[in-house]
């Protein structure tokens, strides 16, 4: 099959715990309890009722999870996500538009109806297996399910359409922190990017979020770093290759500030 997708009954079905780079894409659908998840240094507490996306390359850790939890879970891969993709007019906006709200609250009327659509689909799966046309039937559902929930994030941001020139360019900055800080370290790359100077940006950020330009992007390099050094067998001195220092002290060094303990201390401590 060209792409692959899983239907869980738990969020037990899937290992977030600790570090976890996303794969593939994830729609959690909240029926009972709560569960708090962080993904790319952001955190959100899911609530009964809620709707939650995770998309291919963000890293999240689940941070507390109630007893009473309980939850509904489809999973798919970057293959069978952009086969999606495909079929979708405007699918990069969506994409974005996803990223940006990744967790709803819905009211009973809505949430009933993506439970149903969760049931069909699981049922769909369980019986259609071996059908020459299983690929296709499953994309259907798969569409019908997805086409609901970014439904519900049109109708949220048709409410919220508050982005001045500084929240655009303080959201433009944040993607391009995302695709390029493995590789670029400094405010001013990201300044020539925007076309704005480095003081300006570090101004707008710093208004924006209370946190600095030069913050952002250290956050999100130690959280790279602690997802290598938990969740591969690779070396200190690879990790620093592979973002960009000029020498494995000088990352031991940006480690310890950013955490309070050395490299190989965070590994152990896994």
């Amino acid at each position: 099959m060209p792409g692959k997708v899983g239907v869980f009954d738990s969020i037990e079905g899937l290992d977030i715990t600790g570090y976890f780079r996303m794969q593939g894409v994830i729609l959690l659908i909240i029926e009972n309890g709560s569960c708090t998840i962080e993904v790319n240094m952001n955190t959100y507490e899911l609530k009964k009722g809620g709707i939650f996306l995770a998309f291919p390359g963000q890293v999240l850790r689940a941070l507390k999870i109630s007893d009473d939890v309980k939850t509904l879970c489809v999973a798919c891969s970057t293959d069978m996500l952009n086969d999606l993709m495909s079929q979708v007019k405007d699918s990069m906006q969506l994409l974005l538009l996803a990223k940006r709200s990744p967790y709803l609250q819905r009211d009973r009327q809505d949430f009933e109806q993506v439970v149903k659509s969760f049931k069909h689909l699981q049922e769909k799966m369980q019986l259609l297996h071996g059908n020459p046309f299983y690929y296709q039937i499953i994309k259907n559902q798969l569409l019908s399910l997805a086409f609901e929930c970014v439904g519900f994030l049109y109708r949220k941001n048709a409410t919220q359409q508050t982005s001045n020139r500084k929240e655009a360019l303080f959201n433009a900055f944040l993607r391009n922190v995302e695709e390029h800080h493995q590789k670029e370290h400094s405010v001013k790359f990201y300044a020539d990017m925007l076309f704005v100077t480095p003081k300006y940006l570090s101004f707008v950020v710093d208004e924006i979020s209370g946190k600095g330009a030069k913050q952002w992007i250290d956050d999100y390099i130690a959280l790279d770093a602690k997802v290598l050094l938990q969740s591969t067998q690779m070396d200190v001195q690879e990790i620093s290759d592979e973002l960009n220092f000029p020498d494995v002290s000088f990352f031991g060094k940006f480690f310890k500030r950013m955490t309070g303990m050395s490299p190989k201390a965070f590994r152990l401590k896994k």
